[in-house]
């Protein structure tokens, strides 16, 4: 992996990761208001999702940590929303994988950019 010193301001994805923790966030009320039912463990895991953005996204002049990058790159991929999607079926009625795709590919295309 790529051993530079980027920050969030760096590498300007913060509006990217603010729009995909509002969207899951939007997506587990959604659920709730609607009285549909979901798997706890989506819900567990969006939770723990959000936390780790909020976390990063709290500190936008901190050195991102080899784990966060992890993280972002994981993001970019998709193969955050795969597991969720995967973990529960109503999770991708509302086209989950095709909301997020723009900030996913510019994220993508920015990491990619900076050689991760």
């Amino acid at each position: 992996m790529n051993s530079k010193s980027l920050t969030l301001n760096n590498l300007g994805i913060i509006e990217e990761l603010n729009f995909i923790r509002s969207y899951h966030k939007y997506l587990l009320e959604y659920c709730i208001e609607n009285e549909i039912s979901y798997d706890g463990k989506i819900a567990v895991a969006i939770l723990k999702l959000n936390e780790n953005i909020e976390r990063i996204v709290s500190n936008p002049d901190e050195i991102i940590s080899p784990s966060d990058m992890k993280l972002l790159i994981k993001i970019a991929e998709g193969r955050v929303f795969l597991e969720t999607t995967e973990l529960s079926p109503i999770y991708n009625t509302k086209n989950t994988h095709d909301i997020l795709r723009i900030p996913r590919y510019k994220m993508y295309h920015i990491l990619e950019s900076h050689g991760y």
